[in-house]
């Protein structure tokens, strides 16, 4: 017990405090007891508890590092198949504006030369026909010629008058031709021809 004053504030009211100490040495034993059973029982599990879980957010850790690795990877990755793409779509754009051209250039030189067929072709018809044509107004004119001309001789040897002057102008070239050179004979011949 430790010894108070009757000045003291330890020895007035509630505070009255005395020092036991069988019990504090009981309690210390109990407390070192408790102390070394946790130690021995408790303290391993926890460690190994501890060191299981450092381990595994080592291994989270480690995981985490990787997988920002594989990240950064796959991101630069993703970024240079995205500019090879842009690359390609550039180059199809390209090739494709390119084979437009072409196909145009193409069905412009197709187009003019079916044109030019076309035009051959027309200025060939419009020759046959125009020949065609041509023939067929020269037959025509011949026939209405001939027929004209034919009916104008029977009309006109119709009349007595004129058969007898036709009759005398022929009997007078065949004498002419009887009494010059065979060179003038042609001339009077083809005169009836």
């Amino acid at each position: 017990m430790i010894p108070t004053s009757t000045n003291s504030p330890l020895a007035e009211g509630i505070y009255h405090i005395t020092f036991d100490w069988p019990v504090f040495a009981s309690q210390l034993f109990a407390f070192v007891c408790i102390v070394a059973a946790f130690r021995r029982w408790v303290v391993p599990p926890i460690k190994r508890m501890m060191g299981k879980a450092q381990e595994t957010v080592r291994k989270q850790l480690a995981e985490s590092d990787l997988a920002s690795s594989r990240l950064a990877e796959a991101k630069q990755a993703y970024d240079s198949a995205l500019a090879e793409a842009q690359l390609e779509l550039e180059r199809l754009r390209a090739d494709a504006q390119a084979d437009a051209v072409r196909i145009v250039e193409q069905m412009r030189e197709a187009a003019a030369a079916e044109v030019a067929r076309v035009r051959k072709q027309g200025r060939d018809q419009i020759v046959l026909f125009r020949k065609q044509v041509i023939r067929d107004l020269q037959a025509d004119l011949t026939a209405t010629v001939l027929a004209r001309t034919e009916e104008r001789v029977r009309g006109h040897l119709a009349m007595p008058q004129a058969q007898s002057d036709s009759i005398e102008r022929f009997l007078e070239d065949l004498e002419i031709a009887a009494n010059t050179p065979s060179l003038d004979r042609s001339r009077i011949q083809s005169r009836w021809n």
